[in-house]
């Protein structure tokens, strides 16, 4: 099974845009890859998708969506974050390098430009969500 670790954007663009590869990604695909996360990861994904502005990009579908959601993180596996990886130009996404490190996943996957320049950190591959699903497709 794909080891795999996300960052909160695929997460926020999987609700705005649930048929978009986002939405493919967390609401079809999530039994082909087992998505790890941290206690920092999960808490940046619950305070981003509770600010107001984003409820009013979120289509009629956005409660339905928001519990999937919550489900797919409550049923990942917890990794624990001893030490923080200091790689990044924003220091604010290290702690999904970390957590990518820690769970060994096979990928990172992000649209952020200050983690995709990485391109590899440690044995994790960090590719965007468009990439991530050709993995998924070729693993057929």
């Amino acid at each position: 099974m794909i080891k795999a670790v996300f960052d909160t954007v695929v997460f926020v663009r999987s609700l705005i845009n649930p048929h978009g590869r986002w939405g493919e990604l967390i609401f079809k695909c999530h039994d082909s890859y087992e998505l790890f996360v941290s206690k920092p990861i999960v808490e940046e994904i619950l305070e981003v998708l509770h600010r107001p502005e984003l409820g009013k990009k979120f289509r009629m579908e956005r409660d339905l969506d928001f519990e999937k959601i919550i489900e797919i993180l409550g049923q990942a596996p917890y990794v624990e974050i001893v030490e923080e990886a200091f790689v990044s130009r924003d220091p604010k996404d290290n702690k999904f390098v970390a957590t990518a490190e820690v769970a060994r996943a096979d990928f990172l996957v992000t649209e952020d430009e200050d983690l995709l320049v990485l391109g590899e950190y440690r044995g994790t591959k960090i590719i965007n969500a468009l990439e991530f699903l050709g993995v998924l497709r070729d693993q057929g």
